[in-house]
């Protein structure tokens, strides 16, 4: 089982959340603090799922989705965006550009470990 996840978001409490969580699940977490680090990485450590915060400094989540999946190397990974607001042209941008889903912040346990669970089983 591919179990490495690569989260992106500026938040250090949501960062910390997310991690915990999903390593209690047996997860593998990857951490990036901007959009630009979140590409880095993806193409380095090929997780099996991206997490992506819309608002992040240096590269917003909507570009680094971008860059994700139009990179041959990553194009494959599935992307979930983490957005406050829930902006419906937002979640359409990122949906165009290749974004699996998303989920609002704050979620439940439970719900982001069934968005999780549905795109990597």
């Amino acid at each position: 089982m591919h179990n490495k996840i690569l989260i992106a978001d500026d938040d250090n409490e949501m960062l910390e959340t997310l991690s915990n969580m999903l390593e209690g699940e047996g997860y593998v977490v990857v951490k990036a603090e901007n959009g630009l680090e979140a590409v880095e990485l993806a193409r380095k450590e090929l997780p099996a799922l991206v997490m992506l915060d819309i608002h992040m400094p240096k590269m917003d989540g909507l570009k680094a989705c971008k860059e994700i999946k139009s990179d041959k190397v990553t194009k494959g990974v599935p992307v979930v965006m983490l957005t406050v607001e829930g902006s419906i042209n937002e979640i359409q941008q990122a949906i165009s550009y290749g974004a699996k889903t998303y989920i609002t912040k704050p979620s439940s346990k439970a719900e982001i470990l069934k968005v999780v669970k549905s795109i990597l089983y």
